[in-house]
């Protein structure tokens, strides 16, 4: 069976932040609404100062504590290993962003305003409504891509191929040979969530303590 998993090269991201620019065009995301974001690490003093820039999503997470938190059985995890949020079902309570400790998830409080807080655009217009008000959203691995055998948005658009997406549960695919190498981790590993996104460094940095602050 798929598991769909990704795995970031942080030692080539450049943080331009195409990844997250393509995901908020694709999917016509509303003002203050974010699926995908990339923070900027720093350790140390200068001149003796490192820097990366870490790519941030929704982790799909084997043991999510946002699905685990919520009270309405609206989110899940699908066949396929993506957590999935049931508009129908979820009634904006915010418990599942609290719980996210990635910081991956929002409730969406308007949809009136493109992303820039300006009139929608006529494609906008026509994504806008499967975001619905007073509701949670969060990355789906482009799941709408996923259905025609494309890649999610953000993996087309790295400009230093920095991404890799694919099957974790085969042994004979590049994202799962990359994320049982040694230089693979994944964030918080001590929240206990087991994530389908990794990463690959091989930086001073320390990326959870970093992080961390950040949040």
């Amino acid at each position: 069976m798929t598991r769909y998993g990704m795995v970031v090269d942080l030692d080539r991201c450049v943080g331009c932040r195409a990844c997250s620019t393509a995901c908020t065009v694709h999917h016509g995301l509303p003002q203050g609404v974010r699926w995908s974001g990339v923070c900027e690490l720093t350790e140390g003093v200068f001149p003796d100062l490192a820097t990366m820039f870490l790519p941030v999503l929704c982790m799909q997470c084997s043991k999510p504590l946002c699905v685990a938190a919520c009270t309405q059985g609206a989110s899940t995890i699908g066949e396929d290993g993506v957590v999935q949020i049931d508009h129908e079902e979820c009634t904006g309570c915010g418990m599942c962003v609290e719980a996210c400790p990635y910081g991956a998830r929002v409730v969406v409080n308007g949809v009136s305003s493109n992303h820039s807080g300006g009139e929608p655009t006529v494609y906008e217009r026509q994504v806008f409504p499967s975001h619905v008000d007073k509701v949670a959203e969060k990355c789906t691995f482009c799941a709408d891509c996923r259905e025609q055998g494309e890649e999610p948005w953000c993996v087309r658009t790295c400009v230093s191929n920095a991404r890799f997406f694919g099957d974790l549960d085969d042994p004979d695919s590049e994202v799962a040979r990359l994320a049982a190498s040694e230089n693979a981790r994944v964030l918080l590993a001590g929240e206990g969530t087991e994530p389908a996104v990794y990463y690959l460094s091989t930086s001073r940095i320390a990326v959870d303590d970093a992080f961390a602050g950040k949040a």
